[in-house]
């Protein structure tokens, strides 16, 4: 149990590292030229990092949680995660 959970939080630090840097990305190469766009663009940005640092409250909480709270821990985790990804993977939110 304990080496399926160390493997399971590892890759899910790993995906998160991963969509930090596309934020980094696509934050530096998809500027918009408008001022309505950009004001847009910026709250699209800002919602999608709050997502970002909510999947990443989420993987700590499941790192401090102790064994017998770790299933539960670990759902709540999965729906952070199931958000998070739908956003990036609208054709919206490309890097």
């Amino acid at each position: 149990m304990l080496q399926n959970r160390w493997l399971y939080e590892s890759k899910l630090e790993a995906q998160l590292a991963r969509w930090k840097a596309g934020i980094a990305v696509f934050r530096a190469e998809a500027r918009p030229v408008g001022i309505d766009d950009a004001v847009r663009f910026d709250q699209s940005i800002d919602a999608l990092q709050h997502q970002l640092d909510m999947a990443n409250h989420h993987l700590s909480s499941l790192r401090g949680a102790s064994d017998e709270a770790w299933q539960n821990v670990k759902v709540s985790t999965e729906r952070s995660w199931m958000n998070f990804t739908a956003i990036v993977q609208d054709p919206a939110f490309k890097y």
